[in-house]
C-alpha cells in the first residue's frame, strides 16, 4: 500500500498543476476547482474580488474529476501532504472522505455568512461541519429545437412514443433515478430501499427504445449534441448554455417536475494548515456578491437564498428556475450506490 500510495500522491501532484501564483507562506491559499471553463471563470472573475477584499492570494489549481482524485487526495493527506488547501467535493465524495478521516472539521464561528445558505447545502457530521456548499449544477432536459417540436415541458416526453433512438441519457448510478422517481413515483424517497430502486429501474428500462446513447462522460454527450447524433436528452444546463452560445442548436428546458440539482462543497484536507485563510474564503463565497458572480460569470446556479440576491429575472432564469428542483437522494446513494450502478448496467446490457 505504501508504494501505491506514493505513486498516487505523485499522480495527484502532477494532475493538480498550479495556474498562477505562490503557495507556501501565510496570506496565500491553494484552491482546486473543476478544470476548463469553470476554473478559468473562477480565476478571472471570483478569486480577484476575494484577493482585493482580504489581501489573501489565491493559487488556482485545476482539479480532475472522478473517484481517482479523491483516492489520491486521501493518500496525500495520510502522508501529511497538502496538494491544496480547499477543493470542491460532491456530497458522495464528502461522505467517502469523511470515512477516511480526510476533512478538517470547521468551527462555524468565523463563518458569519453561513446562515445565507439553506441547511441542505452544509455538510454536517456529529463532530461538526466538514463541507460548505460551493456551487450547484442542474441536470436539465435539453433538445435540438430543429428536431424536437413542440418543445417538451415534462420529463414524460423522454418516454413518449415517436422518439425512438432520440435521446442521450446518463447511465450507471446517474441522476436518471431521481428524475424517474419524481416524475412517476411522487418523489425520490422510493430510492431509500432496494425494492423501491428496482421499481424505478423498471420504469427506466422502458426508455431503452428511445435511447440512442447511454453516457457516463460529459464530453461524450457534448459530442453527440454537437454532431446531431442525438436529438437531446439529459445534460448539464451550464455546459449546454455554453454550447448554445457557441452555436449548437439547443433549447434548455426546466421541466414542470423540476430539473435535478446537485452541488459541490468546499472541503479542506486535514493536512492543510491554512485554517483562517480557508475560513475567510468560504465566508466570502457565502456572500451575495460572490454568489452573484457565480451566476453571472460562472453560469452556475447560486446556492444562497434567492431573496438575498440582486439578480435580474433574466440573469436568474439563465442559470436557474423558479420551479422547485429535484434534490438528489444522498442518503439512498450513500447506502445503495453500488447496487444502483450494477443493476442499471445489467438493465442496459440485457
Amino acid at each position: 500500500m505504501g508504494a501505491a500510495g506514493l505513486a498516487a500522491t505523485g499522480g495527484l501532484l502532477a494532475a493538480c498543476s498550479p495556474k498562477a501564483g505562490g503557495g507556501g507562506a501565510g496570506g496565500k491559499l491553494k484552491i482546486s476547482s473543476y478544470g476548463g471553463n469553470f476554473e478559468q471563470a473562477m480565476s478571472e472573475h471570483v478569486y480577484p474580488v476575494f484577493e482585493k477584499a482580504t489581501g489573501i492570494q489565491v493559487e488556482s489549481i485545476s482539479q480532475p474529476s472522478g473517484l481517482q482524485f479523491l483516492l489520491q487526495l486521501i493518500e496525500a493527506n495520510k502522508a501529511g501532504l497538502a496538494p491544496m488547501d480547499l477543493c470542491i467535493s460532491t456530497m458522495i465524495d464528502v461522505g467517502r472522505g469523511r470515512k477516511a478521516d480526510l476533512w478538517h472539521i470547521r468551527d462555524p464561528k468565523p463563518l458569519t455568512n453561513l446562515g445565507n445558505l439553506p441547511a441542505q447545502y452544509v455538510a454536517q457530521t456529529d463532530k461538526g461541519i466538514d463541507g460548505v456548499g460551493a456551487l450547484g449544477w442542474f441536470l436539465a432536459f435539453v433538445v435540438n429545437p430543429d428536431l424536437v417540436k413542440p418543445i417538451p415541458d415534462s420529463w414524460t416526453a423522454l418516454w413518449a412514443a415517436g422518439n425512438k433512438d432520440a435521446w442521450g441519457l446518463n447511465g450507471g448510478a446517474g441522476l436518471l433515478y431521481e428524475i424517474t422517481a419524481k416524475t412517476y413515483f411522487g418523489g425520490t424517497e422510493i430510492l431509500d430501499t432496494e425494492d423501491g430502486i428496482l421499481k424505478v429501474l423498471g420504469k427506466i428500462a422502458e426508455l431503452k427504445p428511445n435511447t440512442k446513447l447511454w453516457w457516463d462522460s460529459e464530453g461524450t454527450m457534448q459530442t453527440a449534441l454537437e454532431n446531431g447524433e442525438v436529438k437531446g436528452g439529459v445534460y448539464f444546463a451550464d455546459v449546454a448554455a455554453t454550447l448554445k452560445a457557441n452555436g449548437t442548436p439547443l433549447q434548455i428546458v426546466f421541466p414542470k417536475e423540476g430539473a435535478v440539482i446537485d452541488f459541490g462543497c468546499w472541503c479542506q484536507p486535514k493536512s492543510s494548515k491554512k485554517i483562517a485563510e480557508a475560513d475567510a474564503f468560504i465566508n466570502f463565497m457565502c456572500t451575495p456578491e460572490a454568489q452573484e458572480l457565480i451566476a453571472r460569470k460562472v453560469n452556475a446556479p447560486p446556492l444562497i437564498k434567492k431573496e438575498l440576491l440582486n439578480l435580474t429575472p433574466e440573469e436568474f432564469a439563465k442559470v436557474s428556475s423558479n420551479v422547485a428542483p429535484i434534490d438528489v437522494n444522498y442518503k439512498a446513494r450513500g447506502l445503495h450506490l453500488d447496487f444502483m450502478a450494477t443493476r442499471f448496467n445489467q438493465m442496459v446490457s440485457s
